[in-house]
């Protein structure tokens, strides 16, 4: 795995990175946030034994269902004593296309409108504050901010699996054709393949937090059940979270059951220290957490209501044998998520 000061110094990621094309980088400091208890802290609470729990829960919807959800994420990075923090509201639908035999379903997603702030200083230590807001003329004329319009009213395709992963994304051809509208006739397929990348993981490989990930089996007495991914800190340290979920009790909406589900995230550092020729690299002080609170529908498995919080600490020492250098890197990064269900209904196509 390549080591380099570049890897260890991260930056935000996702759609504020999106964001931050239409400006230059720069940082503010500031002090790293202090921690505060949450439910990430916390132990999770005991399963509610009066609910009546199904036997597995799946995602489970209809073709030519419609869902609208809206979203909002907050992420503030503090690295060593500099900050950037990002603000982002997005409102979208998702259209059943299809559902396969082996339960796969096919869905069109619409970005409908998207709302952002990303707030750094400029080389002077003034705060410098970029927004967005798609229900602005003024910032859909903008062509400084023609990379988020092009995102607006195109239907992308994701094909997501009945446990609730987003197993591909596709058909965001469109999307890259009005980017490189006025700039190039013709885009060359390693251009088309590079931008698809980009747009997949910061723009609609994010919605996979929308989603429960279910069991695979059936529910067992505990009403618990725990997921385990791979992952990397510092895009060098491989580790392994563990998400766990209890349901906790049960909501009457509309008519429908939904249940109330509490979440736990965990992560193990598997390997603490990389070393590349010269560069050795090693992670010190990681505090790793996160938790939340998830509403969903019981007979379907869409989601109603999420809340998410993650915390992380930590600090990589990359040390230059060959120039007897030693340097510290420190990071630590809040981020809030919320979605909601706003509206739902049948299409008549």
């Amino acid at each position: 795995m390549e080591i380099s000061r570049r890897t260890v110094a991260l930056c935000i990621s996702g759609a504020m990175a999106w964001l931050s094309l239409a400006a230059c980088r720069s940082q503010e400091r500031a002090p790293v946030p202090e921690e505060h208890n949450s439910v990430a802290d916390t132990l999770l609470p005991p399963a509610a034994t009066s609910v009546a729990v199904p036997e597995t829960l799946r995602y489970r919807v209809q073709p030519r269902q419609w869902y609208e959800y809206w979203m909002t994420r907050v992420d503030t990075v503090v690295y060593d004593s500099l900050q950037q923090t990002s603000r982002i509201w997005q409102y979208y639908t998702k259209t059943v296309r299809r559902v396969y035999p082996d339960g796969r379903i096919e869905l069109g997603v619409r970005i409908d409108t998207l709302a952002a702030t990303f707030v750094t200083p400029d080389s002077l230590g003034a705060p410098q504050r970029i927004s967005y807001d798609s229900r602005r003329r003024e910032d859909r004329q903008n062509p400084n901010f023609t990379h988020l319009n092009a995102l607006l009213g195109a239907e992308v395709r994701m094909l997501v699996s009945p446990l609730g992963q987003i197993d591909s994304i596709y058909g965001l051809e469109p999307i890259i054709r009005r980017l490189m509208r006025g700039v190039a006739d013709s885009i060359p397929p390693q251009l088309m393949a590079a931008l698809s990348q980009r747009i997949e993981e910061q723009i609609y490989r994010p919605l996979q937090q929308e989603y429960l990930a279910f069991p695979s089996g059936r529910i067992d007495t505990s009403r618990s059940w725990a997921e385990s991914y791979p992952d990397a800190l510092a895009s060098i340290f491989p580790t392994r979270n563990t998400a766990r979920y209890v349901i906790v009790g049960e909501q009457l909406l509309e008519g429908r059951r939904a249940l109330e589900i509490a979440a736990q995230l965990r992560t193990e550092v598997l390997q603490r220290r990389q070393q590349e020729g010269a560069l050795r690299a090693e992670l010190r002080n990681e505090r790793l957490s996160g938790g939340g609170n998830i509403l969903v529908d019981a007979q379907e498995g869409y989601t109603v209501r999420k809340s998410l919080r993650l915390r992380m600490q930590f600090e990589v020492v990359l040390q230059d044998t060959a120039r007897a250098s030693t340097e510290h890197f420190r990071q630590a990064t809040a981020t809030h998520v919320e979605f909601g269900l706003a509206r739902r209904g049948w299409s008549s196509k």
